[in-house]
């Protein structure tokens, strides 16, 4: 078998050159932000151009390269030299030195730093499988602001579910200072948003000088919950803005019709999955939006003049003090009295340090009210001189902010006061500002400014007039940064990693490598102990880098950042720690915790610990949120064991009759012609493909527990019980494979019909799968589906290519041509094509690269493989997928949204299960084998995140709920034995629903998008039922939740002339009910429901026989246990 690199190929470069940071890079180049000669070319990484019209990656302009690993394999070379060339590559890409170039490709693509797979398949989905093609346009296509992206020469796959993409909408594209709440993303803890309020005109500015501000805001949000909606709100008033003030003089000409205040996507770093970094069009700026931020970041470049753009800071509070380079005290210094507007500056902590009014007249304050500003006497703006820093305690939000400077800058201030007689009217949108009016001191004109503003307190004194967050802060349980004794401990974090910020994070995979040999069907040797070790390298920069790139991250890996005792906070005794890796400081959720912690918690820790914990937290949306140093995250994560067709134990000895019987009408099932001829939407129809594919698996089960030819293996079952299952199948008649195979060929041909290009002219599907070269994804063409009534099943679709009702309106096929529930859509299909390899090995191997296709639009695992993005539905700081595609950036103020965290769960399992069927298929194949091996291992890294952030973030229960309702603990797993480890309930008790419906970024509501009943949202966190399920749903979390889901199956049904029952919900509630362990019980309710509910619209991708193995396949409790002992 040939060497497959684990690591994507490396460039290089002349270690002495250097590069400016902020101007772009010429035609046809690529900034290297790993350090060095400004620019290097581009190159096609996969391999090969593409022949079609679509936009390409430039040829590499003339220049130095080196051999890779992969040029290696691509030349007759010398089997020692090529040895020597990949291990030395791939011990630098180890290194992650920051020295490393960027991979080939192109600038958008891959990076060395972490681990790359490579590539599933580098088969252009056009060209080579013979698919058509469509360019997507208006609202459907890349808004301008992915800039340097729409080039016709630099084709890169774009994200559509990216959790930052509201930046990038149409709408922000347009003119960001108008966007609104729609262009917000949540970074955690910040909300983001680039739409800065406009401040007044200074006195001192002529009547031409510009109010118009580009930048960034913060905002600091706080839970805001009911009983059924759970939502991070926050004031606007209460932000701050960063950014400067664009000139109005710019012209604009034919091919610039920008906003004075847009930005593109910065064409000099790499794509994220963990943030966006944007460059200003028309002021010469840039800030990087990475999930975990502490701060805002922001940095400033020369204009056209040569000259600093010159930063400004404005806030729709008013001003309370501020202090500037503090030495000590100055937690306690801003908590001092609020009446006199206190101040302090480095030369003197007596120099009193005043703001110039926004009027430029003195103000006359009412010195009793407690809301005073420090303003000068004349209302004029005097000039101070800042090295570092300057904190900023706000009035009406009691908010503290601190603003940090990489050089030396002069700077003034005015701020609006609580004058002694209130005039009535609205709020002002600008209430302080702080311009720096001159940058160093000239000795340096090269070097960039970078301002970093971050929180450091939103409970300065309590007295705040807005209640909310001081609320919040006492209902927590535990001690936040805002309190008494994590206050100066924070600021001393803050001013440590203020000199070190994050670019361009990546993402990397390092997969398990297994010999093939072990692996075999019922002998995958050491996959209980698969671990993907995934990697956040987040591209660290230093604000006195100069434009040498990042630093390099060598020895340092990420931990738990926790209090001392001795605290020195002045800010030249942490100035000199700027340099060092371990200053570089983000902020990690609970589930990052466990893995970074340096000292994590044993398992009899009880909730109250929190209360004495030294960690540096705050409360988020997902948690309790905690400071970690380090440049690098290594975050390795167990694969739990391998998926299978069965469950861990085979179907109850007294159920296999039953299932038997139910089998025997199964298989009989007959598909729709148009399922058969691929004329619907891409979700019904594969629902059911997955249906009947379960029915062939458990007849398959059941005919070899009764021919006990060949042992099967149950991870969970003793001897005992499997002789009880194989005599009682002995006694009992199973469909015999004459009466499968019509089944099999059905399912056959109605999977098959999707995987054929061209339309049902070329013997494919009338409702076609198109590759689409604008975002680089598989999408449908959508079916105007016409009917007889009389026969709704044997309609057809009125439209051909390029007619795609899909691609038009984002209300076809649930989105699909809008990129919306890919994972959920293609996931049914991908089960159904393991079935169908798994029972005809041929077929598999004809149409792998087919199937491939569904697989490398949801979850390429590689930034080799040109023609998809890389993980489309992942988000890898939460640790779940989204579902929404390009139409929540428009629409959704809240951000991304997924509503059924089982159908993501079960996309995944049919991965895992497609990649163990090609296995065994391309046992003798070595380069397909690795491939295959690949599949199986992306499939079950993401089912085990997804079954974890299920139970984060839309599984809500807890055994135990501490006295302040912010930690719960449950004792046992998913099986009934010990946990490992406690389980936390991520939301406050008041909201009391045991499952979230559509879990978005900055909300989580119980609801759904398609039925108001309360039994939905129930039960769209609970289907399909496969073997799955027994890792996805706790057994705690199944005891609390079914009494209410039966409780609200009964509601619909009083309500609602039988909903429950007659939409398949029922069925669910069968299910829930055996993984409580009550499985007679649940049989019994199973065979009670009507037939005709397994073949309606809510029943289609359920059947009896699957729905009896599922009942009968789940752990007993010990109730029925004692039960049937009694009965014997």
């Amino acid at each position: 078998m040939a060497p497959v690199p684990r690591y994507g190929s490396i460039s290089s470069k002349d270690d002495n050159e250097s590069v400016e940071l902020l101007p772009p890079p010429p035609p046809g180049a690529e900034r290297n932000s790993g350090g060095g000669d400004g620019y290097i070319g581009t190159a096609n990484a996969a391999g090969g151009s593409s022949g079609r019209s679509r936009r390409k990656a430039p040829a590499p302009p003339e220049k130095k390269t080196w051999i890779t690993r992969q040029h290696c394999l691509s030349y007759t070379i010398a089997a020692l030299i090529c040895l020597f060339s990949a291990r030395y590559w791939h011990e630098r890409a180890e290194s992650y030195d920051e020295d490393d170039g960027i991979d080939g490709g192109d600038v958008h693509r891959s990076k060395s730093r972490v681990p790359v797979p490579p590539a599933l398949s580098s088969l252009d989905p056009t060209e080579d499988l013979g698919f058509r093609s469509t360019t997507r346009k208006r609202l459907a296509s890349p808004s301008k602001v992915w800039g340097e992206y729409l080039k016709e020469n630099a084709f890169t796959p774009l994200p559509t579910n990216q959790w930052y993409l509201n930046l990038l909408s149409h709408r922000a594209a347009a003119d960001p200072s108008t966007a609104g709440e729609v262009a917000h993303v949540y970074t955690i803890p910040y909300i983001v948003g680039v739409s800065p309020p406009h401040p007044p005109k200074l006195p001192s500015q002529k009547d031409s000088a510009s109010t118009l501000m580009a930048g960034i805001d913060l905002f600091v949000p706080v839970m805001k919950t009911s009983s059924k909606n759970m939502q991070m709100v926050f004031d606007k008033q209460n932000g701050v803005s960063l950014g400067a003030i664009v000139s109005e003089k710019h012209e604009s000409t034919d091919e610039d019709e920008s906003s004075l205040t847009s930005y593109v996507v910065d064409p000099d770093v790499l794509l994220s999955p963990l943030g966006v970094s944007l460059k200003w069009n028309h002021v010469n700026m840039k800030s990087h939006i990475v999930r975990g931020m502490p701060y805002g970041t922001m940095r400033y470049g020369k204009d056209q003049m040569d000259k600093s753009v010159l930063p400004t800071i404005v806030s729709g509070n008013r001003l309370v003090s501020i202090l500037i380079d503090s030495e000590v005290g100055t937690i306690e210094t801003i908590k001092g009295d609020r009446r006199r507007g206190s101040a302090s500056s480095s030369s003197s902590s007596k120099h009193e340090v005043t703001c110039g009014s926004l009027t430029g007249k003195p103000i006359q304050q009412d010195l009793r009210s407690g809301h005073v500003a420090p303003l000068s006497k004349d209302g004029k703006a005097p000039t101070y001189s800042v090295r570092r820093e300057v904190a900023l305690h706000m009035d009406q939000s009691d908010f503290t902010w601190v603003a940090f400077f990489s050089k030396p800058v002069r700077v003034q201030c005015y701020s609006d006061a609580m004058p002694a007689v209130s005039v009535p009217g609205p709020l002002a949108e600008v209430q302080f500002r702080l311009d720096v009016v001159q940058v160093g001191d000239g000795s340096d004109p090269e070097e960039e400014l970078v301002v970093r503003v971050a929180l450091l307190d939103e409970c300065t004194t309590g007295k705040s007039i807005i209640k909310q967050h001081c609320d919040h802060l006492k209902s927590l349980g535990y001690e936040t940064v805002s309190g008494k004794t994590k206050g100066e401990e924070y600021l001393k974090a803050l001013r440590e990693g203020a000199g070190l910020y994050p670019r361009s994070p990546l993402v990397g995979t390092d997969f398990p490598q297994e010999d093939s040999e072990s692996e075999v069907e019922g002998g995958d040797e050491g996959s209980e102990d698969r671990v993907t070790n995934v990697v956040f390298d987040w591209d660290v920069a230093s604000v006195e880098a100069k434009g040498k790139g990042g630093v390099a991250p060598k020895t340092v890996t990420a931990h738990s950042l926790r209090a001392t005792t001795a605290v020195d906070t002045s800010s030249e005794a942490q100035a000199s720690n700027d340099k060092k890796d371990g200053a570089f400081i983000m902020f990690a959720l609970p589930h990052h915790l466990e893995t970074l912690s340096s000292t994590p918690r044993t398992d009899d820790e009880s909730a109250e610990t929190n209360k004495d914990d030294d960690s540096l937290c705050l409360h988020t949306f997902h948690g309790r949120t905690c400071l970690v140093r380090g440049p690098i995250w290594n975050l390795p994560v167990e694969h739990g064991g391998p998926q299978s067709f069965l469950a861990d134990r085979p179907p109850a000895s007294d159920a296999i009759p039953s299932i038997a019987e139910a089998l025997r009408e199964d298989v009989k099932f007959k598909f729709s012609g148009n399922v058969l001829r691929g004329a619907a939407d891409t979700y019904f129809p594969a629902k059911i493909l997955a249906k009947v594919g379960r029915v062939i698996e458990i007849n398959e089960e059941l005919q070899r527990l009764q021919s006990n030819k060949d042992e099967l293996t149950y991870p969970d079952a003793d001897d005992a019980t499997l002789e009880e299952a194989m005599s009682s199948a002995a006694k009992v008649f199973i469909p015999l494979e004459d009466d499968i195979e019509p089944l099999l060929d059905n399912l056959q041909r109605a999977v098959e019909v999707w995987l054929n290009p061209g339309g049902k002219e070329k013997g494919g599907g009338e409702a076609e799968f198109l590759y689409d070269v604008t975002w680089g994804g598989f999408v449908n063409c959508g079916c105007k589906y016409t009917f007889n009534r009389k026969h709704p099943g044997n309609g057809t679709c009125s439209n051909i290519f390029p007619d795609c009702p899909a691609l038009e309106d984002v209300n076809e096929d649930f989105g699909n041509g809008w990129y919306n529930d890919h994972h959920f859509h293609y996931g049914y299909h991908i089960y159904a094509a393991a079935v169908v390899s798994k029972h005809r090995p041929e077929w598999g191997r004809k149409y792998y690269d087919r199937i491939l296709l569904y697989i490398r639009d949801i979850a390429n695992p590689s930034t080799e493989d040109e023609h998809f993005p890389v993980f489309r539905q992942k988000d890898w700081y939460l640790g779940n997928s989204w579902a929404a595609g390009l139409m929540s950036m428009e629409l959704s103020p809240h951000g991304r949204e997924q509503e059924s965290s089982s159908e993501a769960i079960a996309s995944f399992e049919g991965i895992a299960l497609f990649g163990s069927v090609m296995m065994n298929v391309f046992a003798e194949d070595d380069d397909k084998l690795v491939s295959a091996r690949l599949v199986r291992n992306v499939g079950e890294l993401l089912t085990a995140m997804e079954v974890s952030a299920a139970n984060r973030f839309w599984h809500v229960w807890g055994s135990k709920i501490d006295e302040e309702g912010s930690t719960a603990l449950v004792s046992s797993s998913n099986n009934g034995s010990a946990r490992a480890k406690p389980h936390i309930n991520t939301y406050p008790k008041e909201y009391p629903k045991h499952v979230v419906g559509m879990m978005y970024d900055t909300m989580a509501s119980f609801q759904t998008w398609f039925a108001p009943e309360d039994v939905v949202s129930y039960g769209i966190q609970l289907m399909p039922l496969t073997a799955v399920a027994e890792r996805r749903d706790d057994l705690e979390w199944s005891d609390v939740l079914y009494p209410v889901y039966a409780e609200s199956c009964k509601a619909a049904d009083d309500a609602n002339d039988g909903f429950c029952k007659k939409n398949g919900w029922s069925i669910v509630q069968a299910g829930l009910l055996a993984e409580t362990g009550e499985v007679e019980e649940a049989l019994e309710m199973a065979l009670k429901i009507p037939k005709k509910v397994f073949i309606s619209e809510g029943g289609s991708g359920n059947s009896l026989s699957n729905t009896l193995w599922f009942i009968s396949t789940r752990k007993q409790s010990s109730r029925t246990k004692e039960s049937q002992i009694s009965n014997l």
